[in-house]
C-alpha cells in the first residue's frame, strides 16, 4: 500500500509541475498582434505575410510595420509613374469625370481627384455617417489605354476603376469614356472581377484586351484573397456597350 500511495503522490506532483509550466508558458510567451484585414501571420514563424499574385505565393515580413512600408513604397512608385505618363494627356480628365454609382449603374456620381466616398446620414451613434461605398481610379501605368474607340478622330479612354461596398470584396471594372469635343464622358463599363490583379490593357482593331491574374477554379482555387491564375478577357464595343468576345 505504501508503495502504491508513493506512486500516486509522485504522479500528482508530476501533473502539478506540468500545470505550473503550462501556466508560465502561456503568460510569458508574447501574444500575436492583431492584424488588419488582407494580411495574416504565419503561426510557425511569427512573421506577417500577404499574397503575391505574380508568384502565386506569400511574401513574408518580420513585422506589420515592415509590410505597411513595403506597400506604401509600391503605391508611391505606381502613382509617380501614373502621373508622369498621364500628365498633359486626355487621361487626366478621368480624375474628375462622372461614373456609375456602386448600387445604381444608371446614377452617375462625380469623381474628385480620382476618388468617391459616399456616406449615409449622420446620426448620434455615427456623427460622420456610415461609409456606404467608394470608388477609386487604379492609378498605375497599366490601368488605362487611349484610342479612338468610335472612329471620330478623337482620343477616348478606357480606365480601370475599383469599387467597394466596404465588405470583403473589391470589384474592378473596365470603364469607357468617350471624347465629346474635347471633354470625356462616361459611356459604359464591365466588371473584370473581385480582387483580381490587372496586368495590362490594350486596344487594337476594335478589341479591348485585358490581361490579369484571377482566382483559380476547383483545386486551384485559393480564395478570393489570392488570385493565382493568368487570364485574358477581350471586349468589343457594340451599340455603346462592352461585349465579351473571349475569356481564357
Amino acid at each position: 500500500m505504501k508503495i502504491e500511495r508513493a506512486n500516486i503522490r509522485n504522479i500528482l506532483i508530476l501533473v502539478l509541475i506540468i500545470l505550473v509550466f503550462g501556466v508560465v508558458f502561456f503568460y510569458l510567451i508574447p501574444k500575436e498582434k492583431t492584424l488588419k484585414p488582407s494580411s495574416s501571420q504565419d503561426n510557425n514563424s511569427g512573421r506577417y505575410n500577404t499574397w503575391n499574385a505574380e508568384t502565386a505565393s506569400s511574401i513574408y515580413f518580420e513585422s506589420y510595420e515592415a509590410m505597411e512600408e513595403y506597400f506604401q513604397e509600391e503605391r508611391e512608385k505606381d502613382l509617380t509613374e501614373y502621373n508622369e505618363t498621364t500628365k498633359g494627356t486626355i487621361v487626366e480628365q478621368v480624375q474628375n469625370t462622372a461614373i456609375p454609382s456602386y448600387d445604381d449603374e444608371n446614377q452617375l456620381t462625380q469623381l474628385q481627384q480620382g476618388e468617391i466616398l459616399i456616406k449615409g446620414p449622420a446620426s448620434e451613434e455615427f456623427p460622420e455617417g456610415i461609409s456606404l461605398w467608394a470608388a477609386n481610379l487604379e492609378k498605375n501605368k497599366n490601368s488605362f489605354v487611349v484610342g479612338d474607340f468610335n472612329k471620330d478622330g478623337l482620343d477616348d479612354v478606357a480606365h480601370v476603376i475599383g469599387y467597394t461596398g466596404f465588405g470583403s470584396g473589391y470589384f474592378y471594372h473596365l470603364t469607357i469614356f468617350i471624347n465629346d469635343h474635347g471633354k470625356l464622358k462616361y459611356l459604359t463599363q464591365e466588371e473584370l472581377g473581385d480582387r483580381v490583379v490587372i496586368k495590362n490593357i490594350k486596344y487594337n482593331s476594335g478589341l479591348f484586351t485585358v490581361d490579369m491574374i484571377t482566382q483559380g477554379e476547383g483545386d486551384n482555387f485559393m480564395g478570393y484573397c489570392c488570385p493565382n491564375v493568368p487570364a485574358t478577357i477581350k471586349f468589343k464595343l457594340e451599340n455603346g456597350q462592352l461585349v465579351e468576345v473571349l475569356k481564357k
